[in-house]
């Protein structure tokens, strides 16, 4: 065998020993099957939203709103909607900054307050049509909420209106502070909060002020303190929120400042068989015991004055002591 006949022999066997090694290393330990190579799957990080929000709604047995008892008669229904858009994130002191809008609504069969309305339909305010007669009331408001760690500070402009038209539109804007206490409470954190608004246009106290031949809301200031300490255990979370308001600048009739002051007890079930593509369910039922002011007349007529207590305000006058049932459904998202 020639030189040359050698060397190609010597490059075809090591080809076919080079093939060989490769296809043996494919096979497995106790059989000759080919084995596929394995692919390391290729997760993609879940991007976080920078939008949330939740829609829901509450039946409750007595609207009280700010300590003032707007109606404790047939079925409330009170539907409402939040959105929040994460406008920054950050590692310093200031951690992110929410932008918020919302809308809350209360529904009612029932309409205490629709025939002093009537009476006074030339005072400012009217009977509402019959495709609103059971709104009762909107709010829209809008805001940013600047949280620095574990405070959160915000402010908002609110508005009141009454698509059933007893009472006028009020506009308002407003500041609060939140804590999360729980890294330092633990299962026993209390969750502060505190807010004070302004009555820009308008009041949602029960004060009148007359201003001018028929009159006018006062305006005032309306204070806020609270806490909720609550538990988890499993998908059930048991609270007891305790909050008491007051007012200032003739927000309450009278003069008077202090409002209401309520506890109450809470239960949030997490509905956590629902499919997570469909959002966070939660069912909710709770009773809150209210202590109410010494006046706790609504102001269902906007413009009307103080003249209005001989129009039949009075019939409007409940129990100081008040008890309120609710029950509602929220998705978060």
């Amino acid at each position: 065998m020639n030189t040359r006949n050698i060397t190609t022999f010597a490059a075809f066997a090591a080809a076919c020993f080079a093939g060989s090694t490769a296809f043996a290393a494919q096979k497995g330990h106790h059989d000759d099957k080919y084995v596929k190579p394995v692919q390391k799957k290729v997760v993609e990080p879940v991007q976080e939203s920078c939008i949330t929000g939740d829609i829901g709604f509450d039946v409750v047995s007595n609207y009280i709103s700010k300590g003032v008892a707007y109606e404790n008669q047939g079925l409330i229904v009170q539907p409402y909607a939040d959105l929040h858009f994460r406008i920054f994130k950050g590692a310093g002191a200031l951690t992110s900054v929410t932008a918020d809008i919302g809308i809350w609504n209360s529904f009612h069969s029932h309409h205490t307050t629709a025939g002093l309305t009537a009476q006074n339909k030339g005072f400012g305010a009217g009977a509402g049509s019959q495709t609103t007669a059971n709104w009762f009331e909107f709010d829209f408001q809008a805001g940013l909420t600047f949280a620095f760690d574990k405070l959160s500070i915000g402010g908002y402009f609110k508005t009141y209106e009454s698509p059933s038209s007893v009472f006028q539109n009020t506009y308002t804007t407003g500041i609060t502070i939140a804590y999360d206490d729980s890294g330092v409470l633990g299962a026993f954190s209390l969750h502060p909060y505190a807010l004070v608004e302004f009555q820009l246009e308008g009041s949602t106290g029960n004060n009148f002020n007359p201003v001018g031949a028929f009159g006018s809301h006062g305006r005032g200031q309306y204070y806020e303190v609270g806490i909720a300490p609550g538990h988890t255990w499993g998908d059930l979370t048991l609270s007891l929120p305790l909050k008491a308001g007051f007012g200032s600048g003739g927000f309450y009739l009278g003069n008077r400042g202090f409002g209401f002051i309520s506890v109450g007890a809470r239960a949030d079930y997490a509905m956590h068989f629902v499919p997570a593509c469909l959002g966070k369910w939660t069912l909710s039922s709770s009773f809150t015991y209210y202590r109410l002011g010494g006046s706790n007349v609504p102001n269902p007529i906007s413009g009307v004055g103080s003249g209005a207590a001989g129009l039949g305000l009075s019939q409007l006058r409940t129990d100081r002591n008040q008890l309120v049932f609710q029950g509602g459904l929220k998705v978060a998202f």
